[in-house]
């Protein structure tokens, strides 16, 4: 005897094979909810109407048993052209003809609204189709003649009763239960089908979103995405003081070129995740990085300035570079500077964001770096007359800075002893 479990596991993967008999490599995945729902809505409304079909023949009803005949075949017909061709447009368009002109043509058949147990309820599939899965494009309309159908056989009701000979009162009854059950299965079979498959996109595109949100994150502080997801466009800010951090690893450019690529973005991927870390413990904003190149901030988005913050992730950055290796060549050492003052920051491009900061803040700070000794943090008087006595700060001097002019700078050596 099968197990259960693989008995029950059929099902499913029938149901399955049969929702995407007519998908394509190109269909997106609304395309592939209205394909998946359409056939199955198909399939089971064949499957509905077949015993109907052999119920009239037997009953010496050969008009009425011809109609769902039809259906069943026009349906097979539709589904090998959906399946062969993967265009769904004429079995969309058969359906929904057929939803709309077949139970009248029973009701007909039948002897008008009691004889047939208003089995004209079935062309509801097509308003319901057509506002959901059908593609419609005026689904109302489809609702109005499904309407004007219904109102148009009302005065028929005496002429059609005489013209076929009446069924047995308790079949009447019978089929008017059968109806109702059968209308009403139809109809909910397929808007569960519907309701699922909109859940299941909806599903997936709330996860696309939350990994869109990490990825948007991850290159933006949260305060900017935040606002860049609310909508807000343009963001820029202008901020009285901001705290500016610029790392640049000495000699990079010669190491890049003396070990493999794959060693090279691999132990600079290690070192600047450490940088990320501890930027992050202590509430530093890492903007970006351009090569070996690493630039952070204390305030804008995250509120005031924290001099000491961005000393400690100076002092946290120099040692963590030499404690690390690239390529082989251990010891690591880094020029950095530090300026505090007015900033510019915005988020640029549309495709791919970029949140960066601008001003001469920015610029000093970079000056500071590049002009800095091997293994030296190097700061402005800005930044060294707001470091407090818990650090230790040695007097440079004036040095000639391109593009500032003579500028008076000082070294941040670290804590001090009593701190």
């Amino acid at each position: 005897m099968e197990p259960r479990s693989a008995s029950e596991g059929r099902i499913p993967r029938l149901l399955a094979t049969v929702a995407s008999v007519g998908f394509s490599i190109d269909d997106d995945d609304d395309r592939r909810i209205e394909k998946s729902v359409l056939t199955f809505t198909a399939v089971f409304t064949a499957i509905v109407v077949t015993p109907w079909a052999l119920f009239y023949y037997s009953i010496g009803r050969p008009v009425a048993a011809s109609i769902p005949t039809f259906y069943v075949l026009m349906t097979t017909v539709g589904l090998l052209v959906l399946r062969y061709r993967h265009d769904d447009r004429f079995v969309r368009a058969s359906q929904l003809v057929m939803f709309l002109l077949l139970p009248p043509l029973v009701h007909v058949a039948l002897g008008g609204f009691v004889q047939s147990s208003a089995v004209v309820l079935f062309s509801l599939a097509a308003p319901v189709g057509a506002l959901s899965f059908m593609r419609a494009s005026r689904p109302w309309v489809v609702f109005g003649v499904f309407t004007a159908i219904v109102v148009a056989l009302v005065p028929l009701e005496p002429l059609l009763r005489g013209l076929v000979p009446p069924l047995d009162a308790t079949v009447v009854t019978v089929f008017f239960a059968v109806n109702i059950v059968s209308i009403s299965t139809i109809m909910f079979v397929a808007m569960d089908s519907y309701v699922n498959s909109r859940d299941r996109l909806a599903a997936a595109l709330a996860a696309e979103r939350d990994r869109t949100d990490r990825l948007l994150r991850n290159v933006l502080p949260d305060a900017i995405a935040d606002r860049l997801i609310a909508g807000e466009r343009p963001i820029a800010d202008r901020y009285e003081r901001l705290g500016v951090l610029m790392a640049d690893i000495v000699d990079f450019t010669s190491l890049s070129e003396s070990v493999s690529a794959d060693d090279l973005v691999h132990d600079l991927n290690d070192l600047l995740r450490e940088f990320d870390d501890l930027a992050a413990r202590l509430g530093v904003t890492k903007v970006k990085t351009i090569g070996d190149a690493y630039l952070a901030i204390s305030g804008g988005p995250s509120g005031t300035p924290d001099l000491s913050s961005l000393a400690d992730l100076a002092l946290g950055l120099r040692e963590i570079s030499a404690a690390h290796a690239i390529g082989g060549r251990a010891g690591i050492r880094l020029r950095v500077g530090i300026d505090m003052g007015p900033a510019v920051a915005g988020v640029i491009g549309d495709s791919r964001f970029l949140w960066d900061v601008y001003g001469s803040t920015v610029n000093t700070a970079s000056r500071m770096q590049s002009t800095a000794p091997p293994g030296a943090i190097q700061v402005s008087d800005r930044v060294a007359d707001g470091l407090g006595p818990e650090y230790l700060v040695a007097e440079r001097g004036v040095i000639e800075v391109k593009g500032l002019g003579p500028v008076h700078t000082s070294y941040l050596e670290g804590r001090s002893a009593s701190r």
